[in-house]
C-alpha cells in the first residue's frame, strides 16, 4: 500500500498546508489561461498551411518542400524531443517550463516572417514546433492538479474545445489577414509580403499571449506513487503497465488513421470525385470540423467523468469504446454518393474521434500516477505522429493501386478506415479488461506542495 510522503504529513499538520486532495477546488481560472494558451499553440501549428502557396511562390518552393515545413518540422522535435520534456514536466517547475515553450512558438513564429529562404523558413518552423509540438503533456499535468479526478474529463472538455478553435484559428486568422493585407498593400506593420505580415502579426500575439502564464502559480502534484523518478525508472513504469497502456495505444492509432487520412486526403477526394473547387468546400468543411471538435468535447468531458463513477474496471474508457464502435460505419464517408452524404459522414467520424481522444487523455490523468502522466502522453504523441505522418499516407497509396478509376482513392481511404476503426475498438475493449484502480481514488495516495 502507499504510504503518505513526508512532505505530505508536514502539510496535514501545517495550518498553511495546501488543500488535501480530498477537498480541492478547481480552479477555473487557471483552466482558461491553459486553453489560451493551447489555442496559442494550435493556431501558430497551423498557421503555414492557408499560406503556403505564397510562401512557395515567393521563396521558388518544391511541393517537396512544401511537406518537409508543414510535417517533418515539426515531427523532428515531436519524436527528439517530447519524452526529455515530459520527464521534465513530472519531476521539475511546470509553469517555468510552459512559459519557456510558449516562447519558443511565439519566437519562431515570428522569425518565420523574417526567414530569407527555405533553410531560415525550416529553422524558424523547427524553432515554433519545439512549442507548439511538445506542450501538450505541460498542459494536460497541470489541468490534472487544479481539478479533483472527478472534473476532469469537464476540464479536458473545454481545453479540447480551445484545441479546436485554435486549429480552426489557423485558417480563420490566417486567411483574413492574408485576404486584407493583399487587397491594402502597406497595411501590415512593416510592409513586408502579406504572408510575413500574417506571421508577424500572430507571433506578436503568441508572444502577448505568454505574458497572462507567469500569473500561474505551480500547483502542488496529487496522486504520486513515487518522488525523484528517473527517466529509465519512468520507461520501466510504462513497460509495467503495457497491458493497459499498449491497447490503449492501439486503440487511439488504429482509430485515429482514418481522421489523419480525412486530414491529408479531403481536399482530393472532394476535387477528384465530387467535383468540388476549393473555394467551394473551404467554409463547410471549416464548420464540420470545428462543430465536431465542439461537440465531441462536450460529449467526451461530461461521459468520461460519467463513466468514471461506474462500477467496473476501466469505466472511463466506456465512451471511448462506445464512440469508436458507432462511427465505424463513418470511416467509409470517402465513398458516400453525395458531397452532403460526404459532408454528414465526415462530421460523426470527426465527433467520434474527438470523444476518443479526449476520454483517453481523461483515462490517462485519473489512472496513471502523476509523475508518469507527462512521459505517456509524450510516448502516445510520438507513436501518434510517426503512424499518422509515416504509415496511414503510403498505406493509402497502397491501397489505391488496387481500384481504377476516379474512386479509387476514396475506396482506399473508406477500407482503411473501417478496418481500422474495428482494430481500434479491441484496442479499448483489451485496454479496459487491464486498466488499473484509480490513482486518484487510493485514500493514501501522496501529495506533494508546490515550490515555496
Amino acid at each position: 500500500m502507499l504510504q503518505p510522503t513526508d512532505a505530505a504529513d508536514a502539510a496535514e499538520a501545517s495550518p498553511s498546508a495546501p488543500p488535501s486532495a480530498a477537498i480541492r477546488p478547481t480552479k477555473w481560472g487557471v483552466i482558461w489561461l491553459l486553453t489560451l494558451t493551447l489555442f496559442s499553440a494550435l493556431t501558430v501549428g497551423g498557421l503555414l498551411s492557408p499560406l503556403q502557396e505564397a510562401v512557395k511562390a515567393e521563396l521558388h518552393l518544391t511541393d517537396l518542400d512544401i511537406g518537409l515545413l508543414a510535417g517533418g518540422a515539426t515531427a523532428i522535435p515531436i519524436a527528439l524531443l517530447s519524452l526529455p520534456i515530459a520527464w521534465l514536466v513530472d519531476h521539475s517547475t511546470r509553469t517555468r517550463l510552459l512559459i519557456i515553450l510558449a516562447s519558443f512558438w511565439a519566437i519562431g513564429t515570428i522569425g518565420t516572417a523574417f526567414a530569407p529562404n527555405f533553410a531560415g523558413l525550416f529553422a524558424a518552423r523547427l524553432i515554433a514546433g519545439i512549442g507548439a509540438g511538445t506542450a501538450l503533456p505541460v498542459l494536460i499535468s497541470l489541468l490534472a492538479d487544479v481539478c479533483m479526478p472527478d472534473r476532469r474529463g469537464r476540464s479536458m472538455l473545454l481545453v479540447s474545445i480551445g484545441a479546436w478553435a485554435g486549429a480552426a484559428a489557423a485558417f480563420a486568422i490566417g486567411g483574413s489577414l492574408f485576404g486584407y493585407l493583399t487587397s491594402h498593400p502597406g497595411a501590415g506593420l512593416l510592409g513586408m509580403t502579406p504572408w510575413r505580415e500574417v506571421h508577424l502579426l500572430v507571433g506578436v500575439g503568441a508572444a502577448l499571449a505568454v505574458l497572462p502564464l507567469f500569473l500561474i502559480k505551480e500547483p502542488p502534484r496529487y496522486e504520486v506513487e513515487q518522488t525523484s523518478v528517473s527517466l529509465r525508472l519512468a520507461m520501466d513504469a510504462f513497460w509495467r503497465r503495457r497491458k493497459f497502456l499498449g491497447p490503449l495505444l492501439a486503440g487511439q492509432l488504429t482509430g485515429g488513421m482514418a481522421e489523419g487520412a480525412a486530414a491529408i486526403w479531403m481536399g482530393s477526394l472532394l476535387i477528384r470525385q465530387y467535383g468540388q473547387a476549393p473555394g467551394s468546400f473551404g467554409g463547410w468543411v471549416g464548420a464540420v470540423i470545428l462543430g465536431s471538435g465542439i461537440i465531441g468535447s462536450i460529449i467526451g468531458g461530461f461521459a468520461a467523468d460519467a463513466a468514471g463513477k461506474l462500477k467496473m474496471r476501466g469505466a472511463i474508457l466506456l465512451p471511448a469504446a462506445i464512440a469508436t464502435a458507432l462511427t465505424i460505419p463513418a470511416g467509409a464517408f470517402s465513398i458516400m454518393p453525395t458531397v452532403t452524404g460526404f459532408a454528414w459522414t465526415l462530421f460523426a467520424l470527426l465527433v467520434g474521434g474527438t470523444i476518443v481522444n479526449l476520454v483517453s487523455s481523461a483515462a490517462i490523468a485519473v489512472l496513471i500516477p502523476n509523475e508518469d502522466r507527462a512521459v505517456t502522453l509524450a510516448g502516445m504523441k510520438i507513436a501518434g505522429t510517426m503512424v499518422g505522418a509515416g504509415v496511414a499516407p503510403p498505406l493509402v497509396v497502397w491501397l489505391s493501386t488496387f481500384s481504377t478509376g476516379k474512386w479509387g482513392l476514396g475506396e482506399a481511404v473508406a477500407i482503411m478506415g473501417v478496418v481500422t476503426g474495428a482494430m481500434s475498438l479491441a484496442g479499448f475493449w483489451i485496454a479496459m479488461r487491464n486498466a488499473p484502480q484509480q490513482v486518484a481514488r487510493d485514500p493514501n495516495a501522496k501529495m506533494i506542495p508546490a515550490e515555496a
